[in-house]
């Protein structure tokens, strides 16, 4: 079984004020990868060791901060599992809540906009836009780089821009 990895490639649709869903439902944003590759694995991890990072910016964010997003794994009633992103992250009485960002493809019940509820220590990913500049989205960055030269979009080659 492949692992989905829904990877909303436009980091504005994190923000939950975009409108522009054509941008959210582009069928580039969706990358499948072998259930073993080591190197999404030792993303997810690195995201749950240094979620700390991503807490104390949510929490506070500075000037030129925004736009802050999770992937979380979701299992369907038969047993896929996709990675979606959250926006919108809200943590109340010790509870997390996130907005579906893009829609998903094996979970009928959850849509796009959605408010799940959701476990940190579960998430596969993080990010968040600073000053322009990407902070996190390790796992953005690795499947654009995966992603050929001569196959990627104009607004691909973009957001690789993005990170330092």
């Amino acid at each position: 079984m492949k692992y989905i990895l829904l990877c909303v490639i436009l980091l504005l649709s994190c923000d939950k004020g975009s409108k522009d869903a054509s941008r959210r439902n582009n069928p580039s944003a969706v990358i499948e990868i072998g259930q073993a590759d080591k190197e999404i694995e030792r993303i997810a991890e690195n995201a749950r060791r240094s979620l700390p990072i991503f807490l104390r910016n949510l929490a506070r964010p500075g000037p030129g901060a925004g736009n802050f997003c999770v992937k979380y794994p979701l299992t369907s009633y038969d047993g896929r599992t996709e990675h979606i992103w959250l926006g919108g992250i809200r943590i109340k009485d010790g509870v997390c809540y996130g907005s579906v960002v893009n829609s998903t493809r094996f979970n009928d019940s959850i849509k796009k906009g959605d408010t799940i509820i959701f476990e940190m220590d579960s998430i596969t990913d993080w990010m968040y836009v600073q000053d322009g500049k990407i902070v996190g989205g390790s796992s953005i960055k690795y499947l654009l780089e995966k992603t050929p030269e001569a196959q990627r979009s104009e607004e691909q080659r973009k957001i690789l821009g993005m990170f330092d």
